[in-house]
């Protein structure tokens, strides 16, 4: 952070999982940080930023130049929001692995990740980047799903082209690849590579989930306890 020139520091810790559940879902976060928009976080016109709830180490003065938390009284995603306001001050951010000096585990279960994730995940679609990352979670997501969806169906015998079954294959094969390679890199499990589609199944009922929660039944529940929708933001 010193050698960089850094006001704000976010470092990422290594997810832990027990359980078929966690392994499956948790993916998800190292998926859309490592092979998502992350990268846009290095552009500084770009109010994409990093944030890590597992810590973002930031300098007092910056801290208390935007508003420290005070400032973001009604934030759902405080972390991420507090190093977008730092950002959008001005200052310089960084964020790195830190996998092998923190471990975390954030949820417990199919029922923790389901609940926990419902809370914050509509927000994250908020204004005209929201909306594009909207678009590109739900192409994203049926790009996952539908390979595995003609595969299965041509298993059972449903008539499916040769060339169409084929293209699913490698579509399927190539996903594993790509998510393999970054669960090695990781030094996370590689089995749950297998399971993108279930992951990308459960993620798009769980985003559905949330936007229900926040636009229709227009309630935020954390905790055990629950909130308008209206008073809370990204």
């Amino acid at each position: 952070m010193e050698g960089r020139g850094l006001a704000l520091l976010a470092f990422f810790p290594r997810l832990e999982t027990r359980g078929f559940w966690e392994s499956v879902l948790l993916p998800y976060l190292a998926v859309a940080v490592f092979l998502g928009l992350g990268f846009l976080a290095r552009v500084r016109r770009c109010p994409i930023a990093m944030g890590a709830g597992a810590g973002n180490l930031v300098r007092r003065r910056v801290y208390d130049t935007v508003g420290g938390h005070a400032a973001l009284p009604d934030s759902v995603v405080d972390d991420v929001r507090l190093a977008v306001t730092v950002k959008r001050a001005g200052f310089r951010l960084g964020a790195f692995r830190a996998e092998d000096r923190v471990a975390v585990r954030i949820y417990s279960g199919f029922r923790g990740v389901w609940n926990g994730f419902t809370k914050n995940l509509a927000w994250v679609y908020s204004g005209v980047g929201g909306a594009l990352l909207f678009a590109l979670t739900i192409g994203l997501s049926a790009v996952s799903i539908a390979p595995a969806a003609v595969l299965a169906i041509a298993a059972v015998g449903g008539k499916i082209a040769g060339r169409d079954v084929a293209l699913a294959a490698a579509v399927y094969a190539s996903s594993v690849l790509l998510r393999g390679t970054l669960a090695a890199v990781l030094r996370d499990p590689l089995w749950p590579a297998l399971t993108q589609p279930i992951m990308a199944a459960v993620w798009a009922g769980l985003m559905g989930r949330s936007l229900f929660h926040r636009f229709i039944r227009r309630r935020l529940t954390w905790r055990g306890r629950e909130f308008h929708a209206r008073s809370a933001r990204f």
